[in-house]
């Protein structure tokens, strides 16, 4: 049983092209080289945590792989846009949204789920996809972190989310209601406290007006 699969709580295979949209996004900056995860909305959009782009960037990479490897296929990107309301110094995870314009198309086999219309039902089983580094390796991981509340005023996802490692940052948080999938959150940022490990994430729905500029 791989990695990938130990962290899932479903005991039934998982059909990696279903999630073939979540990508590893590599940023090059002056003190090195970092990467983070992101989700593709369409062939040439994708969506990550305004923290992964924010400050000084020299160059950035995306790879649709199911594992980080700096010399494997990558696309580079036309343009990137942070969130007009993000504001670093005031909240890590408020506004936490980036777009990203690929300057290419992905394959036509990309698998893209749509995103919810309205966030005042979350009910259903929440997924989230990440390449956070685990034995050190950065590998498309599934987990299933449990609601904990919705954030209304902060248009945030509150997830408990025992699996979020450094890397996880700008992933998808998707919601499963039957045989439907779609796409909710990008996750933001993790936290520690009496209740134990619980994850924010940036609700997409709340933001419609500026995805869809």
């Amino acid at each position: 049983m791989n990695l990938m699969t130990k962290l899932t709580a479903s005991t039934l295979p998982i059909d990696w092209n279903n999630f073939n949209s979540s990508l590893i996004i590599e940023v090059t900056r002056p003190s090195g080289v970092f990467t983070s995860t992101g989700v593709a909305i369409n062939q040439d959009t994708i969506l990550t945590a305004a923290h992964c782009l924010d400050g000084e960037v020299l160059k950035v990479r995306i790879s649709n792989a199911g594992s980080y490897d700096p010399l494997g296929k990558f696309w580079g990107i036309e343009s990137y846009e942070l969130h007009p309301e993000y504001n670093a110094e005031i909240s890590n995870y408020r506004c936490d949204l980036a777009k990203i314009k690929l300057s290419g198309k992905l394959p036509l086999g990309t698998t893209f789920f749509p995103i919810i219309k309205k966030d005042s039902d979350l009910s259903g089983k929440i997924l989230r996809l990440g390449f956070g580094a685990r034995g050190n390796k950065n590998l498309r991981t599934l987990v299933t972190p449990e609601f904990k509340s919705h954030r209304v005023h902060e248009k945030v996802l509150e997830l408990s989310d025992t699996y979020s490692y450094s890397g996880d940052s700008g992933g998808p948080v998707f919601l499963q209601r039957g045989a439907q999938m779609y796409l909710v959150a990008i996750h933001s940022t993790l936290s520690f406290g009496p209740e134990g490990k619980y994850s924010f994430n940036p609700l997409l729905s709340s933001h419609r007006n500026w995805l869809e500029a």
